[in-house]
């Protein structure tokens, strides 16, 4: 009985295993792998340290590797230390809009990069808000007030990374300020340590993995940034940029030189993330989608409560106005400056687009349709990876955690060029259609999702289901009506984050998708890379990527109010 026992559950793991490694291995691994021996192979395929070697050597490609670096390391730093006041606010102090602010503080890391990239354009461009307020105050009072010249600049891509990235670093330090040990601080404040000593010499040296954590991830991600740099960062290439351009020009060989120093860089920083993220209180138990904020807290005094509105203010400026820039300009005429919905009208009924080909409302279908499949293909092997991670041990376990950190730390760039490489001719022709627009936006988007599964099967009592198999329940039985309800949030977090992942995915699907099969991100960066030929269409197209990602959240929480009531009531 103990063997048949034994043996299913090796047949139900080898099940679940499968399926999400041979996905995996085929449409990220694979191609990976195989832009690599690009990198180090000739035309003859013979092997070969000749691109790595001009990579290194060339200046050009030097000062990309340097400004990558600069850049990521900058904007991790300032992100952390933006987020370390609002983290420690919203951990120790109770007062109203606390739940607010950390929904608010989610907005940029589910919205698609471009629009953020549209609203740069509109706030810090020579003919931007800010500029054109620079010059009413000029004329009106007679100052000598220099325009802003922020837009191509390095200053503006760190400005961006900041925005997108500083959800991230403050939920990561939130989670930690509200488990410390507050005794240690009672002793200091005891000993009469004021709290700005106390914070300093008590409170951060026990943040200090948290801190680590937080910065080498955003380090990681402002790596491997793409849309927004594209967009705003005019002759400021990263590794990205640069590997798009080589890409493009067909320099396949240098571009796949490049890729393998980013990716060894990638890992060095991905390596100190996870050995950070495994020390005591180094990681974060948040699920993408959650609030953090716990419950309680003292209520603050009159200085505190003014240093929370001062954030709060500095929170919603760099959080929304971009977002109000592209709002305002798609609803401005071009001459009068007055209200109108003329550019929701032309983006909605324009027929083809005299450049690309394609509607916009065709992008928009694309997109909607493509999300759809994405959800369908990435959410159940999501569920299945969850459920493994779940199991304390297996053979291959450690191989599965290791490919679930390539589609979060890989070139998006080479990972879109090298499954074209991958499945251009031979028996599996896949280059050219929809179906790999699909695949990689699903390969993309499962690992987020598993991990939001894995955090709901995580908080779900191990007894519960050997009581309700106690009263009779079969497996599948109890699993579906003890369980799935319990783990429901997880698997609609993971829902919605494969849909907005797929909305707002850049880099890969313009490496495969053609003409017929554009979505709204590629529509987009395409108007704007052609001058943004109208700047009131560009906004509103803008604006719908926006409302449709900012629906499908709300979707989700309406949803999940539903099912807790439910839950209640029943």
């Amino acid at each position: 009985m103990s063997g048949n026992k034994i043996s299913a559950n090796a047949l139900e793991t080898a099940g679940l295993y499968l399926l999400p490694m041979v996905f995996l291995f085929l449409f990220c691994l694979y191609p990976l792998l195989l832009m690599a021996r690009y990198g180090i192979t000739d035309d003859n395929g013979r092997l070969t340290l000749r691109y790595l070697s001009e990579v290194i050597h060339d200046r050009i490609f030097r000062e990309v590797i340097i400004f990558t670096l600069v850049q990521a390391f900058v904007s991790a730093l300032v992100t952390v230390l933006l987020a370390i006041p609002g983290a420690y606010l919203l951990a120790r102090y109770s007062f109203p809009g606390r739940s607010v602010i950390m929904a608010a503080t989610t907005v940029p890391f589910v919205l698609p990069s471009l629009v953020l990239a549209v609203g740069f354009l509109g706030l810090f461009g020579a003919q931007g808000l800010l500029n054109g307020l620079i010059y009413d105050v000029n004329s009106f009072l007679g100052t000598g007030i220099p325009e802003l010249e922020l837009l191509y600049t390095g200053r503006i891509i760190v400005l961006a990374h900041v925005f997108f990235n500083f959800p991230i670093a403050l939920r990561i330090l939130n989670s930690r300020f509200s488990n410390l040990d507050a005794s240690l601080e009672n002793a200091a404040r005891s000993m009469g340590a004021g709290r700005v000593r106390t914070f300093l010499f008590v409170t951060l040296p026990q943040m200090k993995y948290s801190l680590i954590s937080s910065f080498s991830l955003v380090f990681t991600y402002c790596m491997l940034s793409l849309g927004v740099i594209l967009v705003i960062g005019g002759l400021n290439h990263t590794l990205e940029v640069e590997l798009f351009s080589l890409f493009n020009d067909l320099k396949v060989h240098q571009g796949s030189a490049l890729f393998i120093i980013g990716s060894l860089l990638v890992m060095l920083a991905t390596g100190i993330y996870l050995w950070s993220s495994t020390r005591e209180g180094g990681g974060s138990d948040v699920s993408l989608g959650e609030g953090v904020a716990r419950k309680g807290g003292r209520r603050p005094g009159a200085f505190t409560f003014f240093l929370i509105l001062i954030y709060l203010a500095m929170v919603v400026i760099v959080i929304f106005g971009p977002l109000m820039v592209v709002i305002r300009e798609s609803l401005l005429s071009g001459s009068g400056g007055d209200i109108t919905f003329s550019w929701y009208r032309e983006v909605i009924s324009r027929q083809v687009d005299p450049v690309l080909s394609i509607s916009p409302l065709n992008a928009i279908l694309n997109s909607l349709l493509f999300g759809s499949l994405t959800m369908l293909i990435s959410v159940p092997l999501a569920w299945m990876t969850a459920h493994l991670m779940l199991r304390s041990r297996f053979i291959g376990k450690g191989l599965l955690d290791l490919m679930l950190l390539f589609p979060l730390g890989a070139s998006s760039v080479a990972l879109g060029y090298g499954l074209v490489k991958a499945y251009s001719g031979g028996p599996v022709e896949l280059a050219g259609t929809w179906y790999l627009v699909v695949l990689v936006h699903s390969v993309i988007a499962y690992p987020l999702g598993a991990r939001a599964i894995y955090s709901s099967l995580k908080a779900v009592p191990g007894d519960l289901m050997k009581a309700a198999r106690s009263i009779g329940a079969g497996p599948l039985e109890a699993y579906f009506k003890v369980k799935l309800p319990l783990i429901l949030p997880g698997i609609l977090i993971a829902s919605v984050f494969s849909f907005a992942i797929s909305l707002g995915e850049l880099g890969a699907t313009l490496m495969v998708s053609r003409e017929a099969y554009i979505t709204m991100p590629v529509f987009l960066y395409r108007v704007i890379e052609g001058g943004g030929r109208q700047i009131g269409p560009m906004n509103a197209f803008a604006v719908i990527l926006m409302a449709i990602t900012f629906l499908s959240f709300l979707g989700i929480e309406a949803v999940k109010h539903l099912f807790t009531r439910w839950g209640v009531e029943r």
